[in-house]
């Protein structure tokens, strides 16, 4: 798999023109260029495999190129598992539950961004910025994105951390797309994502695996041929649909209200289970206490 070759906006621009897949967002020091929803075609051509967050400078240069759009596996034809060759060389990545972070030089500066750029989330992530802003620094002045997995208590999708750190995924090279061999990582001394040794010799078998892991997101694989798929368990995927639930007030005022919290309750851990226990003993007592209120004042 070769990647998209890009050295200018303008050989992107004209893949995305007219499409409201794709969004274009001018922020001044940089642009951005990302994916909004994932149509039939969304991904059919390889530069649109590419805009999922791809930065440009305002000199249409490429800032940074973060990791390209792939797949879970049997999520496309093409990605069956039948459809996947797991005696070909590829190797396995953990799947960490966190934000995608990588940096860019924005006027001089070293800055960290998600997807849509120097977010709220990317600030709070560059509280470890100082821990490799010499490394990084080399890096981007090379041409080359250092791909990193922010994972912290208060960054929290579904599993939890204990405390706040940086985790290297990736290098690319900004023009070419291409990965640094994920051996090479270790060499720059970052703390880089765990990486297992092949043990299952079909897709249905490794997919199999990664359903049943608990208590982690899942895996990547990175064949060497450039196919990526990713693969996540079950168990985190349905906490992920019942957090998802639970996330906004009024989606679990509903819960609680149409008697629904006692399906979704198993599904948690233990702390928002816990949470999601007062919180509907608080709005059981608000309605008894409003109950009785109706009561004194009509006197039924």
């Amino acid at each position: 798999m070769t990647h998209f070759h890009i050295e200018h906006i303008n050989d992107v621009l004209p893949h995305i023109d007219g499409r409201k897949d794709f969004i274009v967002a001018d922020k001044g020091d940089y642009t951005v260029i990302d994916y909004v929803f994932a149509g039939d075609d969304t991904f059919d051509h390889p530069a649109r495999v590419e805009c999922r967050g791809i930065k440009f400078a305002p000199d249409g240069s490429v800032l940074s190129r973060p990791l390209h759009k792939f797949r879970n596996v049997g999520e496309t034809p093409e990605l069956q598992p039948h459809m996947l060759d797991f005696s070909q060389p590829h190797g396995i990545m953990d799947k960490l539950d966190g934000s995608m972070i990588h940096p860019a030089l924005v006027n001089g500066e070293v800055v960290f961004m998600t997807r849509m750029g120097r977010t709220d989330v990317a600030r709070k992530a560059e509280r470890h910025l100082p821990e490799v802003i010499d490394m990084v620094r080399g890096m981007l002045s090379g041409g080359l994105t250092p791909i990193f997995e922010w994972t912290a208590p208060d960054n929290r999708i579904v599993v939890r951390y204990d405390d706040s750190r940086l985790t290297l995924l990736a290098v690319r090279d900004n023009i070419t797309g291409e990965y640094w061999p994920h051996s090479d990582l270790a060499a720059t001394g970052l703390p880089t994502v765990a990486h297992h040794s092949p043990r299952h010799t079909n897709a249905a078998d490794f997919l199999a695996y990664a359903r049943a892991i608990q208590g982690a997101e899942g895996f990547v694989v990175r064949f060497d041929s450039g196919l990526w798929v990713k693969a996540k368990g079950d168990d985190y995927v349905l906490k992920h649909r019942a957090n998802d639930g639970i996330l906004q007030e009024k989606n679990i005022l509903a819960l609680v209200l149409n008697g629904g919290l006692d399906d979704v309750l198993p599904l948690l851990d233990a702390p928002d289970a816990d949470a999601a226990r007062a919180y509907a003993a608080s709005v059981e007592a608000g309605l008894k206490k409003t109950a009785d209120a109706i009561v004194r004042v009509v006197g039924v």
